[in-house]
């Protein structure tokens, strides 16, 4: 499997199409955007909380600020409704590696609950993946009873292609209706069969738009390991999937972490700012890094993806590049 394929398969993550936000009439559609070429559509979802850890709400566009290798840009899309629907993507391990400890099953019982606390417009995907394949489940839909008889006839069995999982995701599994998404990634971490390396995955996720949620499914067994042993579950592996992205891991060891787990995810996702800009079209289409700050005083965590594959965008005029106060990590 070569790079651009790869880069390319999960590229096709974020597009898939146009994104159609399921919002009233009178507002604004979020732009369409694309990150297979040089000039098309940057959407940032962006998250900040504060030095405790809860979410900072009330945040206006003029509160942020975004640059791109240091240059400010100005922001034309700013969006911020906890009540707008949200397209939810569920990439669950199927290797057999998730057998053990009733894995897959705590995996299975935390959709079930994901899916019981929907709300009009949500909708969703299944895949799961092992070996070398990911399967399309379930496609998008708002009605997940199709979604949950097929996550029941799910089984574990096969090695784990964590990386080449991720990297390979059919272009539908985006597909949804909704501005703000979300991946969700049930596995244990063990990658015991992808030719994709840790580096070359961050490299191709912080392309993508879509925060990943890594949720590491653990034994009881987990807490009595070495710091080695720990190391060969490729638990960095998955902060890498979700850092590069924007998202977040978690470490779950049944249903008792998974529920709490869920509604976090479920409530950091609806709190999304979405963010905005259209690049220029000038310059070399290459790999750009993003900096979002927070300019209202405070000490702030900003969570966000940080770069983006194309052309330069067009400067904030008469700006000079300037320091961020608080920088997204």
């Amino acid at each position: 499997m070569t790079r651009s394929l790869l880069a390319c398969g999960l590229a096709a993550i974020a597009l898939a199409g146009s994104i159609r936000a399921q919002q009233p009439p009178e507002q604004p559609q979020i732009p369409t955007f694309s990150e297979s070429t040089g000039s098309e559509y940057v959407l940032l979802p962006v998250q900040v909380f504060d030095k405790k850890g809860r979410f900072v709400e009330g945040l206006s566009k003029k509160d942020f600020h975004v640059r791109v290798e240091g240059v400010p840009v100005e922001l034309d899309t700013f969006e911020q409704d906890e009540n707008a629907p949200v397209s939810f993507a569920f990439l669950i391990d199927t290797s057999g590696s998730m057998r053990l400890a009733d894995k897959l099953e705590h995996s299975k019982a935390a959709v079930r609950h994901l899916v019981s606390q929907r709300r009009p417009g949500d909708d969703f995907a299944l895949l799961a993946f092992a070996e070398e394949e990911v399967r399309l489940v379930s496609d998008f839909s708002s009605d997940p009873a199709r979604l949950l008889r097929a996550l029941d006839g799910l089984e574990a069995s096969g090695r784990t292609a964590l990386f080449d999982a991720v990297a390979a995701t059919p272009s539908r599994m985006l597909a949804g209706r909704n501005g703000k998404r979300a991946i969700l990634l049930f596995t244990d971490g063990v990658d015991n069969a992808s030719r994709l390396t840790a580096t070359e995955m961050a490299e191709i996720l912080q392309q993508v738009s879509i925060p990943v949620y890594a949720i590491g499914m653990k034994n009881a067994a987990f807490d009595r390991l070495t710091d080695e042993e720990r190391r060969d579950l490729a638990l960095d592996n998955l902060r890498i999937l979700a850092g590069s992205s924007g998202g977040q891991m978690f470490l779950a060891g049944g249903d008792e972490d998974l529920r709490p787990m869920a509604a976090k995810i479920d409530g950091e996702v609806r709190k999304q700012y979405l963010l905005g800009f259209a690049p220029s079209g000038r310059g070399d289409p290459k790999y750009r890094i993003i900096v979002v700050s927070v300019a209202k005083p405070g000490n702030w965590v900003v969570r966000a993806r940080r770069g983006y594959r194309g052309s330069a965008p067009a400067p904030v005029p008469g700006a000079r590049p300037a320091a961020a106060p608080a920088a997204a990590r």
